[in-house]
């Protein structure tokens, strides 16, 4: 020992050896590593899904169905296929939403997830096809249950677009917190500038007939701000309608147009 204490050297090696032995116990006594929260992590595959999933949810409600829903608003004085582009636009964000969601069920399990997010999910999707039945059922204009339908249509189309903008900000925390890399967090941007759009059309279009009113006098200006006054004090037809006049006319009735 004495030898040994003398000498750097062999101090040197036996310190080294121990290290060693110390390391490779602890390599075969280790237990094995916990598995991770989420099995399909960093699956690239399963990342595909989430972004399939994500972008189908995205334009449902980014885009489909709220475009639909302005047009059913500000189109019908407007548009002459106004109905008929309301009605693609809701059959659109019907399947790209179902397919989104059907994917969820699918790839991550949804049934038996406790998030907020699924659940939420879930009980927008059953006002989307409750919306899908109150078209069927859709009393004609004139009836007395068409009021507390055109209540309900209103309420849950309204709330079904809000509250899926909430839930799509919630689904992309979850995106960013699984996978980081890149720049995904401009997906909040990019959102936040779609909803914001949106907010600013439906803002600008309630108040365009308004707008182009302010050049006219008072008093020829109907109180509600929506058609310029005639001489008799009844509300004048703008020029499309004027074309509209007769056989158009007759079929937003026969056909029971919103």
């Amino acid at each position: 020992m004495a030898v040994m204490m003398s000498n750097p050297l062999m101090m040197a090696i036996l310190l080294l050896a121990c290290c060693a032995a110390a390391v490779v116990e602890a390599q075969t006594t280790a237990p094995a590593p916990a598995p991770s929260v989420d099995p399909n992590e960093g699956n690239a595959t399963s990342i595909g899904w989430y972004k399939a999933h994500g972008w189908l949810l995205w334009m449902a409600f980014g885009v489909f169905f709220p475009v639909g829903i302005l047009l059913s608003r500000y189109g019908q004085y407007r548009l002459k296929w106004w109905f008929e582009m309301h009605i693609a636009l809701q059959v659109l964000g019907v399947i790209t939403s179902t397919i989104g969601v059907a994917i969820a069920f699918k790839k991550f399990d949804a049934l038996n997830n406790e998030m907020t997010h699924t659940k939420l999910g879930v009980a927008i999707m059953v006002l989307v096809w409750i919306q899908v039945l109150l078209s069927v059922i859709r009393p004609k204009r004139g009836q007395v249950s068409r009021v507390p339908w055109y209540f309900v249509h209103w309420l849950f189309g309204t709330a079904s677009v809000l509250l899926a903008w909430f839930n799509i900000f919630k689904g992309l925390d979850l995106y960013v917190t699984s996978w980081t890399v890149g720049t995904q967090k401009d997906l909040y941007v990019l959102f936040s500038l779609n909803v914001a759009i949106l907010a600013f059309a439906y803002l600008f279009l309630d108040r365009f007939n308004h707008l182009m009113n302010q050049s006219k006098e008072r008093n020829v200006v109907h109180p509600n701000g929506q058609y310029p006054l005639g001489t008799a004090g009844k509300p004048m037809k703008d020029q499309h309608e004027e074309k509209l006049e007769g056989k158009y006319n007759s079929e937003v009735n026969g056909n029971n147009y919103v």
